[in-house]
């Protein structure tokens, strides 16, 4: 099951998004339990970040990851303003970053990192692909 919980923020409809990310679960060759995000404010991801992760700024997404065996159980928080942020920042559309950080969140749950450079350039490889294959279907 896959849920997204928004104020009306979410620009694709959720009976496209949801295939789609399992889709790439399932490239993976992972099976998705239960992934849920939660769009959030600034200060609702402020107050998460310090909380689990020390950190006193904000981000774009935070995502809790319980996968066990290949079974994706998550859920992953977005910051509205963040998206926002980034996709004036890199020249993108709502729509495109939306995208961008849904995957990123999966991919997480699926090993992938961004800590250091070489993770970073994988990842967003990685994200591209998806952003694609979202593309290739609608």
């Amino acid at each position: 099951m896959i849920q997204f919980n928004h104020d009306k923020f979410l620009p694709f409809a959720e009976t496209d998004l949801a295939p789609w990310l399992n889709n790439i679960a399932q490239q993976e060759g992972y099976a998705v339990a239960q992934l849920e995000y939660n769009f959030v404010g600034a200060d609702i991801m402020l107050s998460l970040n310090q909380e689990y992760l020390n950190h006193d700024t904000d981000t774009d997404i935070i995502t809790f990851d319980y996968t066990e065996s290949k079974v994706i159980k998550a859920e992953a928080y977005i910051s509205y303003e963040a998206l926002k942020k980034n996709a004036q920042t890199y020249s993108q559309t709502i729509e495109e970053e939306t995208l961008r950080l849904l995957s990123h969140g999966l991919l997480h749950c699926m090993g992938y990192n961004d800590k250091i450079n070489e993770q970073k350039e994988l990842m967003r490889s990685k994200e591209e692909d998806c952003i694609n294959l979202f593309h290739v279907k609608h």
